[in-house]
């Protein structure tokens, strides 16, 4: 009876550990609206600018990533990270038009 209750609770703990390395090897780190300092073909590594002012320089998981999104610098980004702290994934944002006023709201308008 003992032997029996002893492997219940070994495999218990077997599907739990399981379990908890499957959730884990999900986690991801994401720097979000970061800006393009430096792009080094290379070396494969990144420097980039989080949205709170740090700078980063990692590298990148397949070198690939660089090319595919055609980045340069002062490009705004989107990156994740994985376990390693390599970038895994990057994404381009779109470029936010400024907005200028042709006109001030005091001038009349005339055909």
């Amino acid at each position: 009876m003992k032997n029996y209750q002893l492997t219940i609770v070994a495999i218990s703990l077997l599907c739990l550990l399981l379990g908890l390395s499957t959730l884990t090897s999900q986690a991801t780190t994401t720097f979000t609206r970061s800006t393009i300092i430096g792009i080094d073909q290379a070396q494969h590594t990144l420097t980039f600018r989080t949205l709170e002012g740090q700078s980063w320089t990692l590298p990148v998981a397949d070198p690939n990533i660089l090319t595919k999104e055609q980045l340069s610098q002062g490009d705004q980004v989107s990156i994740e990270l994985d376990l390693t702290d390599s970038i895994s994934k990057i994404i381009k944002l779109a470029e936010q038009p400024r907005f200028e006023p042709t006109q001030s709201l005091n001038e009349e308008v005339r055909p």
